[in-house]
């Protein structure tokens, strides 16, 4: 089977002449970039770094990850990114966790990490490119570390075959990748995005870093660059969507994922971009797309399909079970399949060819397609009462007016447990609570509808993009 360094280096020789990155003045060629791979993966070894050790790599989305990501793989090493949002000691705490040789990261926050072994790209550039370094055999690529919004982050193991399979699963689902394309990086490229633009890059299309996002900004780098593809989370696709109404922006791909999306949210944004939204499924334990919602299934805004996650793709089986392991028709979510982990670093092993609890919950329609009812870890129970949050905030999206919405359970002396919903309102829209019960009156029962509602600007985000309902919580 080929090797995830042996995808890199072969897309630097294949595409040496094409475009691998836009920068401000011009472009870094394939050739260029794999120059510059070498020169971080012998800069590596000379800090004293072999196959295997950990590298954590903490930048914004800027040329040079690229250069640190395929050096970091030529070299044998581990790639383990993180969010620059993470506090400097959280990103100490992961890399201690995984005892990483040396932290990549901007000089401003390497000031903050004094006491780690801590490098800058720039560093990492000086040397000469040299031949190639012999692919190491180890079979460890990166480390996946967890959101941690329910403990301890956990770093997930990820082996060259998982991702290789995750580029495979990626290039099946989306249109023809290749030279002439651009995937534009707003979402952060140490997740989601990093993912699905790894499939890009290894294809020939060349990537444009942005490292902050702001919806106009980037419709205006997209049209001046003539980007085709743009992987993104949920709350950033409604705030491009809200720009582009006014002046759409033609693309191949729109791919989103990461976090749960509500139906109204993506029939805005077919209305905008067309047919071209995917919907990627996945966790950091098992690579993304588990299952898709093609642009096809996002066609019709009438079909049930627009709630679901889409169908498992081939290489991935699926189940529903309870706590038993008992297959049943609603139930927690179980995965297997070649982009799953073999286990957590310095934690549980997954049994080879075994069967991965994702923690998410849900139920498989008549025609295949998976629906996602919440995270284990989210249910609410109400009065003995079972409540999944996704269909609650699926009844107060669908009301006019309603920017996002997030549902959790808050502590009640009489129930246990109640239902709770932070709403943002649109811009020029004026909502009351009275307007959010009588919405959920009209499609809920008695018991689903929330006690309590709390109306805010902007729902709070974790450095992965997903809605902090910790942070939520802590409102009530």
């Amino acid at each position: 089977m080929t090797t995830l360094p042996e995808l890199v280096s072969a897309a630097h020789r294949r595409f040496a002449e094409q475009p691998a990155v836009l920068v401000e003045h011009g472009a870094i060629t394939f050739a260029e970039l794999g120059a510059q791979a070498r020169s971080v993966a012998y800069t590596l070894a000379e800090l004293g770094l072999r196959p295997g050790d950990r590298v954590v790599i903490a930048l914004d989305n800027r040329p040079e990850v690229l250069a640190v990501e395929h050096g970091v793989w030529l070299g044998g090493c581990v790639r383990v990114a993180v969010s620059t949002r993470l506090h400097p000691e959280e990103i100490a705490g992961i890399a201690a966790d995984c005892a990483a040789a040396v932290v990549v990261c901007a000089a401003d926050l390497a000031a903050r990490l004094d006491e780690l072994s801590v490098c800058t790209p720039e560093q990492l550039l000086r040397g000469g490119a040299g031949p190639e370094p012999p692919h190491a055999p180890g079979d460890l690529v990166a480390l996946m570390y967890t959101s941690g919004s329910t403990g301890k982050p956990k770093g997930a193991r990820v082996t060259s075959a998982a991702w290789v399979a995750m580029l495979e699963a990626m290039w099946s689902a989306l249109p023809p990748i290749g030279p002439g394309d651009v995937v534009l990086h707003v979402a952060p490229m140490s997740h989601f995005g990093g993912s699905v633009g790894s499939a890009y890059t290894l294809a020939g299309a060349a990537a444009l870093p942005l490292p902050r996002f702001d919806a106009e900004s980037a419709l205006a780098t997209a049209r001046r660059h003539g980007v085709t593809a743009i992987p993104l989370v949920p709350t950033m696709l409604d705030r491009l969507v809200a720009v582009a109404e006014r002046d759409p922006l033609p693309v191949k791909a729109v791919i989103y994922g990461g976090a749960p999306i509500h139906v109204p949210a993506q029939i805005r944004a077919r209305a905008v971009f067309g047919d071209v939204l995917y919907q990627f499924y996945g966790l950091s334990e098992a690579l993304a797309p588990l299952t898709v919602l093609s642009a096809v299934d996002h066609a019709d805004p009438d079909s049930h399909r627009l709630a679901s996650v889409g169908r498992p793709v081939s290489s991935v089986e699926l189940s529903v079970v309870d706590d038993q392991g008992k297959r049943v028709p609603n139930g927690e979510i179980r995965v297997r399949g070649p982009q799953i982990m073999p286990g957590y670093w310095n934690g549980a092993e997954i049994p080879a060819g075994g069967w991965f609890a994702t923690g998410d919950l849900g139920f498989v329609d008549e025609d295949g397609y998976l629906h996602l009812t919440g995270r284990r870890s989210e249910l609410i129970v109400t009065g003995g009462f079972n409540v999944y949050p996704a269909e609650v905030e699926n009844a107060i999206a669908a009301l006019d007016g309603v920017a996002e919405v997030a549902v959790l359970g808050v502590p009640d002396n009489q129930w246990g447990e109640t239902v709770a919903a932070v709403v943002v309102a649109e811009d020029g829209h004026d909502l009351s609570e009275v307007d959010i019960r009588r919405a959920c009156a009209d499609r809920l029962a008695g018991y689903k509808k929330p006690r309590r509602i709390v109306f805010a600007d902007r729902l709070p985000v974790n450095s992965t993009g997903k809605v902090a309902k910790q942070v939520l919580r802590s409102w009530f």
